[in-house]
């Protein structure tokens, strides 16, 4: 009974988000990221995607939603100290010399501060967002439900069949939420270049690390995208290209083991 009433006050507060938007008036590329950023992490993860697809949709949208990579609403500062608090069970400034209040970014699934451990190394802090694993089920379900009841899937069956996307963006959300997953493959990816100069990945703080939080090196430098700072400190940004481009075919074709997230970085 609970289920099903979570189910329909979210279902309410998603007509509520779409009336508030007046989508019967039409959609543009703002009003659509406003829309997804309202309807919350789950959604948000979808525009992310949909924002990497232009086979599939056109330039403006795309270019609208790659905004929902790192501007998404940040977390208070007081509920990152209490996530960690209920993460490390002692108060976080007993662990951390310093926790940054202002995050490195914030995300649909996480957000991350920079911190300073008592030794004295910086090192970062990816935050999972307090019931998000819940709230994107619970959306999962609706969406399925959606799909049912107004079958869409058997109109749009001769483009995509919507429940084989909708199975494989759970899947793929379900691994992300557990950092130890990404902290296994980060060490994974680290050991498989530990002797390629120009290509490196954090290491892992394992005591810091749980399936809520990921502790990790800090590793300072500029956006790949930001082409002033890179030519203001003497870089070459057609020997980054070149050897970028040759790491990705290298990932792909000979190693069979590649980071499937690339983009700017913070």
């Amino acid at each position: 009974m609970k289920t099903n009433e979570s189910s329909f006050h979210r279902f309410v507060e998603i007509v509520k988000i779409l009336h508030k938007y007046h989508i019967e008036k039409g959609m543009d590329p703002v009003k659509f990221r406003h829309i997804l950023e309202d309807l919350g992490p789950t959604f948000v993860k979808i525009g992310q995607i949909m924002s990497t697809r232009q086979d599939m949709f056109s330039q403006r949208y795309c270019e609208e939603l790659t905004k929902l990579r790192s501007n998404v609403a940040p977390l208070p500062y007081e509920t990152i100290l209490e996530i960690l608090r209920e993460n490390y069970h002692k108060p976080p400034l007993e662990i951390f010399e310093s926790i940054d209040e202002v995050p490195l970014g914030s995300a649909s699934i996480a957000q991350v501060h920079k911190a300073v451990l008592r030794d004295g190394n910086p090192v970062v802090l990816k935050i999972q967002r307090p019931g998000i694993y819940k709230e994107m089920e619970s959306d999962v379900n609706l969406i399925r439900k959606a799909i049912k009841v107004l079958d869409v899937s058997e109109t749009l069956s001769s483009v995509v069949d919507l429940n084989m996307v909708l199975d494989e963006f759970w899947s793929t959300a379900k691994q992300e939420m557990n950092f130890h997953h990404e902290a296994n493959n980060a060490k994974r990816f680290k050991e498989i270049y530990k002797d390629t100069a120009y290509i490196n990945a954090p290491s892992i703080y394992e005591t810091y690390t749980s399936n809520l939080v990921l502790a990790m090196e800090y590793i300072g430098g500029e956006e790949i995208d930001d082409s002033l700072a890179l030519d203001q400190q003497g870089y070459d940004r057609k020997e980054i290209a070149r050897k970028l481009a040759y790491n990705y075919v290298n990932q792909i074709i000979e190693v069979g083991f590649f980071h499937a997230d690339p983009h700017s970085g913070i």
